[in-house]
């Protein structure tokens, strides 16, 4: 597998990552308030949580940022760093190992989202798991449809 599929494959896997735990932040009352509102109602609205669930779940997102807020401005720097280094002279090696830092925060931050998730998880019931498996499942088809009919404006024409 080449370094551009690695790291093509590893932001693929950031991104689903970024979006279902976004989605689960936004819809459970925490982050930024304009983005519950987006793609219908809020998931974790629609699961009917007990007050000690939303609290444990709370506790859960809120522990969770010491983690993922350094690492997302340590991706957002690197980032950042390759966009620079590619205005001048390209080095291939240079950019290899940057692309390579990248990919290894990506996966820093795949496994700390999975964590989160793992510990949501571990406080819903199994109706409520199902529930929220079903919602994901209608989520992913909605932002594939608006994915679809945004992706090729020029065949649209």
């Amino acid at each position: 597998m080449t370094l551009k599929k690695i790291v093509l494959t590893a932001g693929a896997i950031a991104l689903s990552g970024s979006l279902a735990l976004s989605a689960a932040i936004a819809d459970s009352g925490f982050g930024r308030p304009g983005i519950r509102g987006r793609m219908g109602a809020p998931l974790f609205s629609q699961l009917q949580l007990s007050d000690t669930q939303r609290s444990e779940i709370h506790d859960i997102f809120t522990n969770s940022r010491d983690t993922i807020r350094p690492l997302m401005q340590q991706l957002r720097e690197k980032q950042a760093a390759l966009r620079q280094s590619s205005e001048g002279a390209f080095d291939e090696a240079a950019v290899k190992a940057q692309a390579q830092d990248i990919a290894s925060l990506q996966a820093q931050l795949i496994v700390a989202r999975a964590h989160i998730r793992n510990q949501v998880l571990g406080v819903l019931t199994d109706d409520q798991k199902a529930r929220l498996s079903e919602l994901r499942a209608e989520r992913m088809q909605q932002f594939r449809e608006w994915r679809r009919q945004h992706s090729a404006p020029s065949e649209q024409s």
